[in-house]
């Protein structure tokens, strides 16, 4: 599935949990990976990043997303809505906390691209999308590393978002890097 491709390539970097602060990011990254395709890690990362009770906005978008991923894992309808919901407004709350953080962005546009349209939980592509390419642009990437940065950059490229233009924006980043 594109989505796992995807997570494969964002997340490639990466080592252990303990504190509850951005510097435990790499393994943040990692466990966000598993808990994709495995639904004891998707609740143990939530879980452990509900637990940190931090209003960092990194957490915070990873704490979001791993409330959306819960989505993905669970059987009964109305849990698959109500964890993406959930996951949806701690993202936002994130976006609007740190709006120029590139990977923040990101996670909120990853996951909207695979909502499907019709339930109208991806209305913030576009804007992500330009702001995206806005901070690569402007090479604000944060505290992504090289690898992370360009398998972004990839998985933007790959989703058939972006307009040519954008795409020459991301190439440049891409061959820079």
């Amino acid at each position: 599935m594109r989505f796992e491709y995807m997570m494969v390539t964002f997340v490639m970097i990466i080592f252990s949990i303990a504190s509850g602060s951005v510097n435990d990011l790499p393994q943040i990254r990692k466990d966000y990976y598993a808990a994709i395709n495995n639904e004891k890690a998707a609740e143990k990362l939530y879980l452990n990043l509900k637990g940190r009770n931090s209003s960092e906005p990194i957490i915070l978008a990873y704490l979001g997303s791993a409330q959306a991923i819960r989505a993905r894992h669970a059987f009964n309808p109305y849990n698959k809505v109500t964890y993406l919901k959930s996951g949806l407004k701690t993202l936002e709350t994130a976006v609007k906390s740190s709006p120029q953080n590139l990977e923040i962005r990101f996670l909120r546009f990853s996951l909207e691209h695979y909502i499907p349209s019709f339930l109208g939980y991806s209305k913030n592509l576009a804007t992500d999308r330009t702001k995206i390419v806005e901070l690569v642009k402007q090479k604000k990437f944060g505290a992504m590393d090289k690898p992370l940065l360009l398998n972004l950059l990839s998985f933007m490229k790959e989703t058939k978002r972006c307009s040519k233009q954008e795409i020459a924006t991301l190439d440049q980043a891409i061959n820079n890097g």
